[in-house]
């Protein structure tokens, strides 16, 4: 009997490593967000919509997903990470499908903040979280990595929806394509998630090293490494979100490139969006967070200050390209992080809670640099803004991101309770 399980905990240990790949189906799916543009043209002239009336949708995707986030984490810890998942793929699946039958509703725009910018983004916030949470606690001793090839589908979807979306409005009509993504979204949401689960701490040797006294979320709150890290990712995301707004517009307004290679150059950089992802993952295994953090915004100031001094092809493909890369990087950054000063028990919570830095980045970010650039007539003012602000990222890091256990970080508690 006791050689049996011995197997079957041998059997897990091998196979735990097949949950990232899973995740990163499943961020293929979730990171269609990032092929809206796909729909803008295509909405706008359907259905006579303005350019800010076209984009509301989108914004209200990303707060609901990020606003979401931290209830997926609740979910995980009441309802199991399968149960989570097919409920918030439910979500997503329905989102879409029903954003092809606006048309049949009074008010579109409304149906379609509705339907596409809430249901779907809360989908995507319940499940988001869950893939992390499971490769995190499977593969403790290289959650970095781990996670880092997790979320690595977020990163590369457009180079893989953007065509599909594309292919289908041209085929059958921008509706359409929404009906049938979303079919499609739901069938291989729900296959994926049906393999997901949590480990008992007992099921092999790495993960009997959980920390069973991991911070609960109001524990976390309590420590000023919390506050250090929330507000590094917002900042570690905000040039990465100004890049990714402006990447294509940038290349044909200030270097007049055609629009066809603007669009080309755009995709390059969502591959470098997504292999941000499991790089940075892997630095901060070998290296730690602190340090991957501190590097990712020397390489966000230097690329910033580069865009804002130079124009030129290369400066620009140069530049964003590396802003692309520390966008991706921070997803796999936060996340680890994390599970390093609080622990992996929690992990869906806690993260979920850290996201909310995400959504407030993207509120800031792409509107800053649209102003500023309806106010000066050039994008540099913009990303002299980000250059000042890695300096500011990087001394939070140094002050706040420390490679400590978790008694330690205790200490800031007491402090506080005293």
């Amino acid at each position: 009997m006791l050689n049996v399980v011995q197997v079957d905990i041998t059997l897990m240990t091998m196979n735990r490593w097949l949950y990232p790949p899973i995740g990163l189906v499943i961020n293929l799916i979730l990171g269609t967000i990032y092929s809206w543009s796909i729909f803008r043209i295509p909405l706008k002239e359907l259905l006579q919509w303005t350019d800010l009336q076209v984009s509301l949708p989108f914004t209200a995707f990303l707060l609901s997903f990020a606003m979401i986030m931290p209830i997926g984490g609740k979910l995980i810890d009441k309802l199991g990470a399968r149960l989570t998942a097919l409920l918030g793929s439910i979500l997503v699946g329905l989102g879409w499908l029903s954003a092809g039958y606006i048309i049949n509703f009074p008010d579109p725009l409304v149906t379609m903040i509705i339907f596409y910018g809430l249901i779907a983004g809360a989908g995507v916030g319940i499940v988001y979280g869950v893939p992390i949470t499971v490769s995190s606690r499977w593969i403790p001793e290289r959650k970095g990595l781990a996670v880092g090839i997790t979320i690595t589908g977020f990163g590369l979807s457009p180079l893989i929806t953007a065509p599909l979306a594309r292919y289908l409005i041209s085929t059958f009509g921008v509706l359409e394509s929404f009906k049938y993504l979303g079919m499609a979204f739901i069938v291989i949401l729900l296959i994926c998630s049906l393999p997901l689960s949590l480990p008992r701490t007992s099921s092999s040797p790495s993960i009997s090293n959980i920390q069973e006294d991991s911070y609960s979320p109001r524990k976390m709150l309590k420590t000023r490494v919390f506050y250090g890290l929330w507000t590094a990712y917002m900042l570690g995301m905000l040039g990465g979100f100004i890049a990714i707004s402006i990447s294509a517009s940038y290349g044909v307004e200030i270097l007049e490139l055609s629009t066809e290679l603007a669009t080309i150059i755009t995709a390059i950089f969502a591959v470098f969006n997504g292999s941000g992802r499991p790089l940075f993952g892997f630095i901060c295994d070998k290296l730690g967070v602190r340090f991957t953090a501190l590097f990712s915004f020397m390489l966000i100031f230097l690329a910033s200050l580069s865009i804002s001094l130079y124009h030129s092809p290369l400066t620009y493909i140069t530049s964003f390209s590396i802003l692309w890369l520390t966008f991706g990087g921070w997803l796999a950054i936060a996340p680890t992080a994390t599970s390093t000063f609080f622990g992996v028990r929690n992990i869906g919570q806690n993260y979920g809670i850290v996201f909310t830095a995400y959504g407030f980045s993207a509120l800031v970010g792409p509107p800053m640099a649209g102003y500023i650039k309806e106010l000066t007539g050039v994008y540099q003012l913009a990303f002299i803004a980000t250059a000042i602000l890695s300096i500011l990222g990087l001394i939070i890091v140094l002050f706040t991101f420390r490679e400590r256990s978790l008694e330690k970080i205790g200490s800031d508690i007491d402090n506080l309770n005293n």
